[in-house]
């Protein structure tokens, strides 16, 4: 997920480099071991990430459940991750972990501190016609939608191997960077 507004930070969050490199390039690394496509949601036509397809909003302007639709609408894959591009610290065994525990769940959604990242999870296929039909209905809240289907919440808690206490961090602004 590289498309949004960016208001809080003034300028398109995607290409901003954090350490050394692009934010999406994070996202990038962080699920490339785990998946055999990915794709990046992004309006923005001059945003190239290693050969990957950049994949516009089928619905302009009504925010992130565009980019889950139009992911989900490309996927060949009954399973997939979809992880914002503006939470750089996520690891590689937290999506392992989750798609160990998402079982045959629609929407499994990390949660942490009794919060839950509708933009840090893995969605079935199956949830694609859902949200189409929400979007179709006037619907564009991801709460509202994912609570359309069967989910649940998976916690990323500090007894796990690969938890670290900022790893959900989120740079919105341009004082988090």
């Amino acid at each position: 997920m590289a498309g949004g507004q960016s208001s809080r930070m003034g300028q398109e969050k995607a290409s901003l480099l954090w350490k050394g490199k692009r934010l999406v390039d994070y996202a990038v690394e962080t699920l490339s071991p785990l998946c055999k496509e990915l794709f990046i949601s992004s309006n923005n036509p001059d945003l190239i990430v290693n050969n990957l397809e950049i994949l516009p909003d089928g619905y302009r302007g009504i925010g992130p459940i565009a980019g889950i639709e139009a992911g989900l609408s490309r996927a060949s894959n009954e399973i997939c991750i979809v992880v914002s591009c503006d939470t750089p610290l996520l690891p590689t065994k937290m999506f392992q972990y989750m798609l160990q525990e998402h079982q045959d769940f629609d929407i499994s959604l990390a949660a942490h501190e009794g919060i839950n990242e509708p933009m840090i999870g893995i969605y079935s296929k199956r949830v694609y016609p859902v949200i189409r039909e929400a979007i179709g209905n006037g619907e564009n809240k991801p709460p509202t939608i994912i609570r359309m289907n069967r989910w649940q919440e998976i916690n990323i808690h500090p007894n796990l191997n690969f938890y670290s206490a900022d790893m959900f961090r989120n740079l919105n602004r341009p004082e988090d960077l």
